[in-house]
Order: C-alpha cells, then sequence, then structure tokens
C-alpha cells in the first residue's frame, strides 16, 4: 500500500483519490476525518492482492519529472466580461471556451447550492460560469478522474483544472499520456476543509439571522481585483442583501491567509516548487510592480507559467482569442507575492489546536481568539477609506 495506507500520516496524503479510483479490487473509499479531511481508508482488506498501484498513483509519493524550460506571462482577457467575473485576469474561461468549441469537455471546482464543492464536468459555454473562480476550500474530486479517462479514450478534448497535487493525481491515476488533454494547475496556499467552511456559513448566517443564499470569494464589483468577500443573505421577508468583506474584515480569510487551517500535508506541499503538472500553471500576479510597474492592469492580471508544449499551445490559442500576454522573467516572479511556487505555507502552532477548538467551542471561539481584527475607529478608516475614495473617483468620471 501506499506511504499513507502504511502510515496514517495526514502529512503523507493530499486527498486527491487517485488511490480510490485505481484500486483494482475496489480496496478503498475515501472517509471525511474528525476535521472534515477527507483520506482514503480500507474497507476490504481481503480483496486487496498487493499490486501497489495505490503507490504508483499517488502524487505525493512520485514527484513531477518535467524539466521542460519555463515561460513566464503577466497576461489579462480583454473580454470585460471574462476578467470581472474571474478572481485574476480572467485566463481560464478564455481557455474553457475554446475548449468547448472544439467540441470538448472542462473539469473544474464548483460550489452547488447547499455551497459544497466539488470537480465537475463541464460542456456548454453558459456552465462555464459554475466553475469559474477561486474556492478557498478542498474540493471533492469524486469521480471526475474515471470520467475524464472515459472522454480521453473516445478522443475527446479536455481540460482538466485544479490544484498541483489533483492535477498530478489525475495524470499518474491516467498513467499515460494523452494529446487531448490539457491541463492548467494553479499557485495554492493550501486547503482548508469542508467542515471549517461550514461552520463558517454557519456563523455568518447566525450572524445575519438569515440563510446564505450566493457567496463569491473575489468579487470585484465593489473593489475590484482584490480579496473581497461577497455573500448574499436571505431574510425571512424573502429580502436579499449583498455583503462585502475585504480579506482583513473575514475572520475565514485571516485564517486561511495565515495557514491556520490548511490541510496538514499542505504544509510539507512537495508541488511548491518550479516542477508543475500542469501544462500551464496559473495564480493572480500580485506584486508584478516590484520588477515590473509597466504591466499594470487594474482589473486583474495573471501570472502565466507555461510548463509543456501543450502549454505553449494554450498560450498560441489564447492569445488568438483576445488574452494579452507580457513576456516576464523568472526574477519578476521571484519578487511577487507568490511565495507558494518555491515552498510550502509554514504551519503555525494554532494548526494544532485549532480544529478541535472548532469542534469544541464553534467557529465564533476561534475566531474571537485568533482571527478577528479589533475594529477601532482608526482601522475602520485604514480599511474602508481606499474603498470610499476608489467609489468617489468612479462617480466623477
Amino acid at each position: 500500500m501506499n506511504k499513507y495506507l502504511n502510515n496514517i500520516n495526514a502529512s503523507y496524503c493530499c486527498g486527491c483519490s487517485a488511490c480510490v479510483h485505481k484500486c483494482p479490487k475496489q480496496c478503498l473509499r475515501m472517509s471525511q476525518d474528525k476535521d472534515g479531511f477527507f483520506f482514503p481508508i480500507v474497507n476490504n482488506r481481503e480483496a486487496c492482492i498487493d499490486c501497489s498501484l495505490c503507490a504508483k498513483v499517488c502524487p505525493m509519493e512520485n514527484m513531477v519529472e518535467s524539466d521542460y524550460p519555463h515561460t513566464f506571462y503577466g497576461a489579462y482577457n480583454t473580454n470585460k466580461t471574462d476578467i470581472v467575473n474571474s478572481s485574476s485576469g480572467g485566463i481560464y474561461p478564455s481557455l474553457a471556451k475554446w475548449i468547448i468549441s472544439q467540441g470538448g469537455i472542462v473539469f473544474g471546482a464548483s460550489l452547488d447550492d447547499e455551497h459544497k464543492l466539488y470537480h465537475i464536468g463541464v460542456s456548454t459555454e453558459s456552465d462555464i460560469q459554475k466553475t469559474i473562480g477561486s474556492k478557498y476550500f478542498q474540493s471533492e474530486i469524486r469521480d471526475t478522474y474515471v470520467e475524464c479517462k472515459k472522454e480521453l479514450d473516445k478522443g475527446r478534448l479536455v481540460l482538466y483544472t485544479g490544484t498541483p497535487c489533483q492535477v498530478h493525481g489525475l495524470k499518474r491515476y491516467l498513467g499515460k499520456d494523452y494529446d487531448n488533454l490539457y491541463t492548467a494547475d494553479v499557485i495554492c496556499h493550501g486547503v482548508p476543509s469542508s467542515k471549517m467552511f461550514d461552520a463558517y456559513i454557519d456563523f455568518l448566517e447566525k450572524k445575519h439571522n438569515g440563510k446564505l443564499v450566493d457567496i463569491n470569494f473575489r468579487d470585484k464589483k465593489r473593489n475590484g481585483w482584490s480579496i473581497t468577500l461577497r455573500y448574499t443573505i436571505e431574510y425571512s421577508n424573502d429580502k436579499r442583501k449583498d455583503y462585502y468583506l475585504i480579506n482583513k474584515l473575514s475572520e475565514y480569510f485571516m485564517a486561511f491567509l495565515g495557514g491556520y487551517i490548511e490541510r496538514e500535508s499542505c504544509y510539507s506541499c512537495p508541488f511548491s516548487s518550479m516542477r508543475r503538472p500542469g501544462d500551464i500553471t496559473m495564480g493572480d500576479f500580485w506584486g508584478y510592480q516590484f520588477k515590473r510597474p509597466d504591466l499594470k492592469h487594474d482589473e486583474g492580471l495573471s501570472l502565466i507559467i507555461v510548463n509543456s508544449e501543450h502549454g505553449k499551445r494554450i498560450v498560441d490559442v489564447l492569445h488568438r482569442n483576445g488574452v494579452q500576454f507580457n513576456a516576464v522573467d523568472e526574477e519578476c516572479v521571484k519578487a511577487s507575492e507568490n511565495k507558494n511556487l518555491y515552498k510550502p505555507t509554514l504551519r503555525p502552532e494554532v494548526r494544532s489546536v485549532v480544529y478541535d477548538e472548532l469542534q469544541n467551542f464553534g467557529f465564533e471561539y476561534i475566531a474571537k481568539k485568533y482571527f478577528r481584527r479589533t475594529q477601532t475607529l482608526r482601522n475602520k478608516a485604514k480599511n474602508y477609506m481606499p474603498v470610499a475614495l476608489v467609489n468617489i473617483i468612479k462617480k466623477l468620471k
């Protein structure tokens, strides 16, 4: 069996489920632990034939081997709708629309009506919206590796997107290269559990005495390209109201960005390096101005890293479809805020107790104890003044 199943050490498993789907005897299944993270468990030890496929497909045990010479770009979509609806430069919707225009299918993470996060496959342009945007907790892969293989074997064009461990898990599961497969991994800070996110939703609903009916982790409509959480509460009189929180005012974001609530494997992530599993790597290009202030783009700028010949094809296609690419060097990338390209998120001491305290005392307790900023008048002015000024300037134009 693989290293995690032999040792049951949480840091050895990224939760991708490749081992479960590859097992020829269905000996394994995914199960949530007490903190809400998914791990494989053995549900039929007698059927195991010791084939070691669960070890051969594990992305944590089999590193990315490519030495392809990277190229780097600051990129943005010139389609206004695509870039406003995206978290950064609007690259993903352009790529997804091209795949679907060729009769293909796109796999990505989607929030359902109950705010559960799953990977799904979409094959119409209208459904792409379900998979657009950053979501800051772990997506369940479910059967999408299996579905992806079926579509590839039929000769259909496929795009698969996700965190690096999810993309590498897919490639290990497939076991061979497909010319009709395109992949994109994201620059990942780590993933909290669905249990932590569910607790945050419950906290917001109690705070407003209503039901949360929609949430967008990176809404651009009010504050532009930033980390602004927008959530919609429906009240008992059927009226709805939108609330906006910049990252410093959201206890959940403060916990996530501080690295306090991530999966254990994220603190020793082998994909926090330039050995990338995706054909391209995508991420926010905050900090580009330290080396390339000329790239300024207020609606969002993406860092795109080309990791393969397929990645080069993607750039060529996107360039023809309205994406502006500006070449940068790696020194510009290193100077940016994309530190997880080179090292994992640091594990704070609080991580050892925060999920137990969530279980015993609830989200409000851990929020107040660790993540809530004291909102003095001075702090409020500091947090809100830039937004207010931006809105005034917009009205004057």
